[in-house]
């Protein structure tokens, strides 16, 4: 099953409703006015059974100038568009601008109907069938066929019909897109079932018990029922009209121009970065800071224009604009707008949003328009790799570009296309170029800590990052840890070393050395602190230095967090201990201190490192010999 929406298009009292009545049986006219006025107000909608699996939402819009906002609103959500112009009046000033509405929407198929044709002979006919081609003539839409019709005789409707068909057989009605999005067109509420919201069906989508949200706000609901033209469904799809019961959301707290979504991902926004392109109608032009009325999916918003690569730009052009809404609105990136002037109201010009989500812009920012014409112009897999390069040292999070209307399955496709030129970490994306570039810096960072001071056994490690310029996010890490298994680098007590550092000891240097290892060595089994190192050699600055060098010879041991051994006393240690433990011997702290002559102070503090390194294992209050011992 295959479905769409065929917008139509055209002047007032040209026939687009009784073309719809003729070709679906019903009368789109729902509102009093509309049915004693004759014209359309609203948008209506009626279903089209084109056969061979082809079903199309047909949308009625209205024709008056005075409703060209509502025609907007519908013309944005459909797949092709069904023209109209009647015979007996050809060409008129609304059929220019219902015609510009579409080809600003980037609508490449359409079949006009020529209607009323049972009122005039066929060289009128004639002459207005040149008149449409003259209009489309140099437009995507050049080449569209032309059929003649008569609601009132039924001539061509049948023909009509079958070329609808085979146009829809061309077009690609599912919108890219893994999550659910419903413009909403009406609200209304029904006794026993409650709020029931209707509108097409954008992307992804939805079924009975999904949860939903609204936006802009993040209101949360719950689908009851789903219906496709009065016809309930377990699910609906995009390009389906759809109608949905909510459940937990008040008919006040959601309206027209509102969308229902997928959680988690879209949210409003005031900021969009737009390529925009200029009405060819003559006169047609759009400056900076000029206020501009913002027509998207079902919503009409104003904002503020701001010119990012030009001056102005005029009638045919096209250009790079951020427009500042005065409301939030709820995008994606490849969605279509329409812009009008504010007043007086006429079209001025249609677009597409290239950042949904945008940063305030500077104008004229050769980088930030660079970015943007990739976003415009590039293939999936550049626009992947300009966004990751510009991410930095942050990286890029590849749910991100979701926001710019790819689905996840042509993400991995563009991520996995770029080979190694991007790497994933921690789920952030990174350039080869960055990585290697804080890769080189870090290993610069610790060549000339250590060049300054050979004697420091490394620098810590957030003094590294610091040093770095690595920023908080993943990369630092990942490279410290790369570097750690390829040898490169050395960790110890939260400092990091370059494997390639060389100690360079001078007399002075090593008669410290001596001393420290002698004062060490004659404490015997009970361990020294650095403080009292300090006490014992006044005058020696920085004496940790000193001791992380002779830890690295293992001329001493580190014992808890500031105590030292010497290597030799220890393993005298656990000779002793063997002899005190063996045969499933046991001993308490009081054991330990007599046996070794320590103060509590010392004895407790090294019965615990010795069951940090298994070489005791405390069963109570006693030790017996751990695995290590032996």
């Amino acid at each position: 099953m295959k479905n769409l929406i065929i917008g139509t298009a055209g002047h007032v009292d040209h026939g687009k409703t009784e073309i719809v009545r003729a070709l679906t049986g019903k009368n789109t006219d729902r509102l009093e006015e509309e049915q004693a006025r004759g014209i359309s107000i609203v948008l209506g909608f009626a279903p089209l059974d084109l056969g061979e699996g082809i079903v199309a939402g047909l949308v009625d819009v209205p024709g008056h100038e005075k409703f060209v906002k509502n025609m907007v609103s519908g013309a944005t959500g459909v797949d092709m568009a069904l023209m109209v112009v009647a015979a007996d009046e050809g060409v008129m000033p609304q059929t220019m601008e219902h015609f510009e509405v579409l080809r600003l929407l980037g609508l490449d198929t359409a079949v006009i109907a020529i209607t009323k044709i049972d009122l005039v002979d066929d060289e009128m006919a004639g002459i207005v069938e040149s008149e449409v081609e003259d209009l489309i003539s140099g437009t995507p839409l050049e080449g569209s066929i032309l059929v003649r019709t008569s609601s009132v005789t039924g001539e061509g409707i049948e023909e009509l019909r079958k070329i609808l068909r085979e146009c829809t057989e061309r077009v690609s009605s599912l919108k890219d897109g893994d999550i659910f999005r419903l413009p909403v067109d009406r609200v209304f509420t029904r006794d026993g079932i409650g709020t029931i919201v209707t509108g097409t069906a954008w992307s992804g989508s939805v079924g009975r018990g999904d949860e939903l949200v609204i936006e802009p706000g993040g209101r949360k609901a719950r689908v009851r029922d789903v219906h496709n033209f009065d016809k309930a469904l377990d699910s609906a799809r995009a390009g389906m009209r759809t109608a949905l019961a909510l459940h937990g959301l008040k008919k006040d707290e959601i309206s027209p121009g509102d969308q229902v979504v997928t959680p988690g991902l879209l949210s409003a926004s005031s900021m969009l970065d737009v390529t925009v392109e200029i009405s060819a109608i003559k006169g047609s032009r759009l400056k900076n800071r000029q206020r501009v009325r913002f027509h998207h999916a079902a919503g009409e918003s104003l904002a503020r224009v701001v010119l990012l690569d030009s001056e102005e730009i005029i009638e045919g052009a096209s250009g790079l604009v951020q427009l500042r809404m005065e409301s939030p609105v709820v995008a994606l990136g490849g969605d279509r707008f329409i812009l009008r002037t504010y007043s007086p109201m006429r079209v001025l010009a249609g677009g597409r949003i290239l950042d949904p989500a945008a940063p305030k812009a500077r104008r004229f920012d050769d980088a930030r328009s660079s970015i943007l014409r990739t976003l415009r112009d590039g293939k999936d897999g550049e626009i992947v790799e300009v966004l990751t390069s510009d991410s930095g040292l942050s990286g890029l999070d590849p749910d991100s570009l979701r926001l710019l209307g790819m689905s996840s399955g042509r993400i991995g496709d563009a991520i996995a296309g770029l080979g190694e030129n991007i790497k994933e970490i921690e789920g952030r994306l990174f350039t080869r170029e960055i990585i290697d570039l804080l890769d080189a810096r870090m290993k610069e960072v610790l060549t000339e800590f250590s060049r300054k001071d050979p004697l420091l056994w490394g620098m810590e490690r957030e003094q590294l990052r610091t040093d770095s310029c690595a920023g908080g996010g993943p990369l630092f890490g990942y490279l410290l840890e790369k570097a750690d298994r390829e040898k490169i680098i050395f960790f110890r007590d939260g400092k990091v070393r370059s494997g390639t550092a060389v100690m360079e000891l001078s007399d002075e240097d090593m008669k410290i050395l001596d001393r420290i290892s002698s004062l060490v060595r004659e404490s015997g089994p009970a361990f020294v602190t650095t403080r009292d190192l300090s006490h014992r050699m006044d005058g020696v600055e920085d004496i940790l230095k000193y001791i992380h060098i002779l830890l690295d010879d293992g001329k001493l041991l580190k014992v808890g967090g500031d105590g030292y051994i010497d290597s030799g006393a220890f393993e005298d240690m656990k000779k002793t201990l063997r002899d005190m433990l063996a045969d499933g011997g046991t001993m308490k702290v009081g054991d330990f201190k007599d046996r070794f002559g320590l103060t509590r102070k010392h004895a407790v503090p090294m019965l615990e490192f010795l069951d940090s390194e298994r070489i005791t294992v405390r069963k109570g209050d006693s030790r017996e010999s751990g695995p290590e011992l032996d």
